[in-house]
């Protein structure tokens, strides 16, 4: 039955696609803020890429949703990411979605591919029922239907977990640096790392930052990329700017801030939320054993507890985010049903969070009902327990 409703929904996103489209075309998707960072770099404007009245100036030219609001939809994205958007900025603005929206399939199904090959309990799963929950997750659609850069993402964070599981630190090191583009996502993680004294992972990463700050530095000037921080702050305390809004964030975030109005931005709220996530990196950090054997539970559960929390701590987590862990919410509901080491109750933690987040109708009811997703944050809660609950079980069998 779960098979077939995941089939289910792949043909009501296949049967609202055009209607997506022709909304994408008038520009009111994210990808017209990577369009017009790729333009700038085309035309040598890197050094104005974080200047808004520029931004506003380019995106104009092939965003009505621009020319409606009188500003653009602002690039918010470290500046190297913008150079990969160059090719695509040849193409006329329709196609370009196009196309960016077919190399965002291909990236997600090489990194379903790769996950499942890489971890056993996920070949348990029948093919035609795991690929289906893959690409019916609601997350994951509505991300491509934004233009948003998740393949890249979800590639890169794949790839990190399938080195770390078969001990190529340095590496996962390397490709974690890439995933930079995401940085609010990646340092929660590297923070992890530190804690449990990876340095292999973390030479990589160094790395690969270090060469990533040089070629941004080249792109925007050093003086562009000292000014970046502070035009993330600015536009983080003006949400209507960059629909920055912590009610549509299923995060720690969102859970402590997305109750009141989505036009403020509450500083009190963001220290407890910074305090709150140091004291759950600390807790997860405790939990994984980083030196069990690498194809334990224990290493994999810690490792998965990991990602949740990673997820959950990013400070700009937005729901398509959540695509992340299609893997792991697959893994959990496997765990869940057939793991009988663990506890009964930890095991219905781990059922009704990954079953929670993986039904695409529950979503529209947090949207439709409610007018927020950090709801969707309570059940990311319940997953990391279920883990943290999972792993030490695990340990003590």
């Amino acid at each position: 039955m779960a098979g077939v409703f995941f089939w289910a929904m792949i043909f009501c996103y296949v049967w609202v696609a055009p209607s997506v489209y022709r909304y994408a075309m008038q520009g009111y998707v994210d990808f017209s803020a990577f369009y017009t960072a790729g333009k700038m770099v085309q035309v040598g404007e890197g050094r104005r890429l974080y200047d808004l009245a520029a931004q506003s100036e380019v995106q104009k030219k092939f965003s009505h949703a621009a020319v409606l609001r009188n500003r653009a939809l602002p690039y918010m994205r470290l500046p190297f990411e913008a150079a990969l958007f160059v090719p695509f900025v040849r193409l006329a603005y329709q196609r370009a979605y196009l196309a960016w929206a077919a190399v965002n399939l291909v990236l997600l199904g090489a990194a379903a591919v790769l996950v499942r090959r890489r971890i056993a309990e996920l070949r348990e799963i029948p093919g035609w029922v795991y690929y289906a929950a893959y690409f019916a997750f609601w997350p994951l659609a509505y991300g491509l239907a934004l233009g948003q850069d998740l393949g890249l993402v979800v590639l890169l964070f794949a790839v990190v977990t399938v080195c770390l599981v078969a001990g190529r630190e340095f590496p996962a090191g390397c490709v974690l640096g890439l995933g930079l583009i995401k940085f609010h996502l990646v340092l929660p993680l590297v923070f992890v790392l530190l804690l449990k004294r990876r340095f292999r992972a973390l030479a990589g990463f160094a790395v690969i930052g270090v060469a990533l700050a040089g070629a941004s530095a080249m792109m925007v000037g050093l003086r562009g990329l000292a000014e970046y921080p502070l035009y993330l702050w600015r536009l983080n305390k003006v949400p209507a700017a960059a629909a920055i809004f912590p009610g549509m964030m299923p995060n720690l975030r969102g859970l402590m801030e997305g109750w009141g109005s989505p036009m403020r931005s509450y500083v009190v709220l963001d220290v407890v939320t910074g305090v709150l996530s140091l004291m759950l990196l600390f807790w997860v950090a405790g939990r994984w054993d980083a030196e069990a054997v690498r194809s334990s539970k224990v290493y994999l559960g810690g490792l998965v507890l990991v990602l949740v929390a990673t997820v959950l701590i990013g400070y700009h987590t937005f729901v398509y985010d959540l695509s992340l862990l299609c893997p792991v919410l697959l893994l959990s509901a496997y765990t869940g049903w057939k793991d009988s080491q663990l506890e009964p109750g930890t095991r219905k933690m781990l059922l009704v969070g990954a079953a929670a987040l993986l039904c695409a109708p529950l979503y529209l009811i947090a949207l439709q009902v409610f007018g927020r997703l950090n709801i969707m944050g309570i059940f990311l809660l319940v997953l990391a327990v279920g883990w943290g609950r999972a792993v030490a079980e695990w340990k003590a069998a």
